[in-house]
């Protein structure tokens, strides 16, 4: 593996150096954002913001051997509080600014509201690359659509990757479905997301990491209710063994009717190792065969780890315990394919602080001085964010891995 860590670069606010790993023809680029030298935030628009931090991402592409039309995949972190008259208006905006780094048919792409880590940020995105590879457009027949053109995709086959970007409860001409039930969007978005796998030539088998986002604002037991009740849909679309993933509670999405996407990366081939350590955190759901990680061919795909116990229920009250503990499980995931921490290329931390600047940068330093116990620098590359909540109660930290061996 390739550390891509370019001087005077000034977009990733992460406790990592490393701005991208490159990994053969495989880019991974850890999130951007609008950053001076010394880490504040540069613009208060969003169309400002957008340039810079979509200029970041060019740069660092260039310095990893790569352009703009390698892209394959990217994901723009949001943050917007303001009612959806003016979301769409934001979203407007940004569009303007990436379709003047993408042309059509551009990279898939996923956009959610979230919290970020320095104030005034409006904007983080970050990308998987592939240089130097045949790639095939993915584009069912009568998919659900956005409401305008943009020079956005469904998804792209490159070699035996997969790569589907978020698919939501929209029809054709982008219309929202299911309105105010969970079930029925739940049921729309995996659906579709099956059909894109299929479109590449496999099936949810095929399916290596899954990220389902949704938005909920209940608190307590209520949390965990919502997440089964969401989950006993998703279970009908899972293979067994299913993928890893994340389960993230967020902010919201540009439209304001949906409560649910679903995005992934599958890798084709029947070759590949389920890694599921014994004496791990497990799920609420009995016997539900979702899976901790998977490996195949040089690629290992660690799912979103918590800090629980055997029956979902949280351990650690504190944002430094939990952390940790989700680093050593981290850790004997890789251990179950023969990987360890010099292997992962890719860090997702999602973590959950209190609207508060102070704590905000109180968590974001716990989390970097742990992390840093277990990657020295340079490390490897890192998006973090702040989400609303976990899949269960009293969560404050959960965090997926890319490995390349």
């Amino acid at each position: 593996m390739e550390l891509i860590i370019p001087p005077q670069q000034h977009g990733g606010p992460n406790g990592s150096r490393t701005q991208a790993v490159r990994a053969g023809n495989l880019i991974f680029v850890g999130g951007q954002m609008s950053l001076d030298a010394e880490g504040h935030v540069v613009g208060s628009d969003i169309t400002t913001q957008a340039q810079n931090a979509f200029s970041s991402l060019q740069r660092i592409l260039a310095a990893a051997g790569a352009t703009m039309a390698d892209v394959v995949k990217h994901n723009v972190y949001l943050c917007c509080h303001d009612d959806q008259a003016d979301v769409a208006m934001f979203m407007a905006e940004l569009d303007a600014v990436r379709q003047t780094y993408f042309s059509a048919p551009g990279p898939t792409t996923t956009e959610t509201f979230v919290g970020l880590e320095r104030e005034g940020a409006l904007i983080l995105v970050d990308a998987w690359a592939v240089v130097g590879e045949k790639k095939e457009l993915l584009t069912p027949p009568q998919h659900w659509n956005w409401k305008q053109q943009l020079p956005f995709s469904h998804g792209w086959k490159v070699g035996n990757m997969i790569f589907v970007g978020s698919q939501r409860s929209l029809g054709t001409t982008g219309e929202p479905l299911g309105l105010g039930d969970i079930e029925v969007q739940t049921d729309h978005a995996f659906k579709n997301l099956d059909t894109m796998l299929q479109e590449a030539g496999g099936d949810r088998h095929s399916l290596m990491r899954q990220n389902t986002y949704f938005r909920f604002f209940g608190q307590g037991r209520e949390v965990t209710d919502y997440w089964e009740k969401m989950t006993n849909v998703r279970r009908r679309y899972m293979s067994i063994p299913s993928a890893a993933g994340a389960g993230l509670r967020i902010t919201g999405f540009p439209y304001a009717d949906e409560l649910i996407q679903v995005e992934g990366i599958g890798m084709l081939g029947d070759v590949k190792q389920r890694l599921q350590p014994d004496n791990h955190w497990d799920w609420s759901i009995p016997n539900t065969q979702f899976t901790q990680g998977w490996k195949i061919g040089n690629m290992g795909f660690i799912g979103g780890q918590i800090s629980a116990d055997n029956k979902a229920q949280a351990v650690g009250k504190d944002l430094e315990t939990q952390a940790r503990n989700v680093f050593q499980f981290i850790r004997a995931v890789l251990g179950e394919g023969g990987l360890d921490e010099r292997d992962v290329a890719k860090l997702y931390i999602y973590y959950y602080a209190p609207d508060n600047w102070s704590l905000i940068a109180e968590a974001s330093a716990t989390i970097t001085r742990v992390q840093q116990e277990f990657y020295p620098e340079p490390g490897p590359c890192v998006t973090a964010i702040r989400v609303s909540g976990f899949a269960f109660e009293d969560l404050l930290i959960e965090i997926e891995a890319m490995a390349v061996c």
